[in-house]
């Protein structure tokens, strides 16, 4: 995850990426899972305790597709980045390594894309799915499925890639991810 830390150092000195307060984890949930059934209770035990706990803030919200997300709020992207991957940690070495979807990190970009036009302030989500162990923009322009930015995406996807991030290489696999909580 240090990677992404960079990513974000260089691409906001450049001017180009306005780093937001929160992030998330999503994963099917299993309620047989005693880690998952107990998260709340967990995280806080995982997240707040001990030598290096951060401050960041986090709650549980349930989607309309049966998926649960931890959302995560913290003004320091580096606490907001480990967090995210002690959660995704957490969950997979108690036995929800095949429930862990994605972590999204939610960004603003400023700057001009391929079809030479300027956009300032966007919101966006650089997403990291576990089954590919990769990155890949999304940029949704409406709450209807289908609306994004591709030119913006496309633009995001080689600036994380210069970055060293590594980058989903097939298009088909940026899915969509709408309904994000933050």
């Amino acid at each position: 995850m240090s990677t992404v830390i960079k990513a974000e150092a260089k691409l906001q000195a450049l001017g180009e990426i306005t780093p937001s307060r929160r992030a998330g984890v999503i994963y099917r949930n299993d309620e047989s899972n005693s880690f998952q059934h107990d998260i709340k209770i967990e995280l806080n035990e995982v997240l707040y305790s001990g030598e290096g706990a951060t401050k960041t803030a986090f709650e549980i919200e349930d989607d309309d597709r049966g998926m649960r997300w931890i959302v995560l709020e913290d003004g320091k992207f580096e606490d907001l980045v480990s967090t995210v991957y002690t959660v995704g940690n957490a969950i997979g070495m108690n036995d929800g390594a095949e429930d862990l979807l994605a972590a999204v990190f939610e960004l603003y970009f400023t700057g001009t894309v391929q079809d030479n036009t300027y956009r300032s302030g966007l919101r966006t989500y650089w997403i990291y799915r576990y089954d590919r162990k990769a990155f890949y923009p999304f940029v949704p322009t409406g709450e209807n499925e289908g609306e994004r930015d591709r030119p913006t995406e496309s633009r995001l996807g080689q600036d994380l890639r210069k970055h060293g991030l590594a980058v989903e290489k097939s298009l088909t696999e940026w899915m969509g991810l709408w309904g994000i909580p933050f």
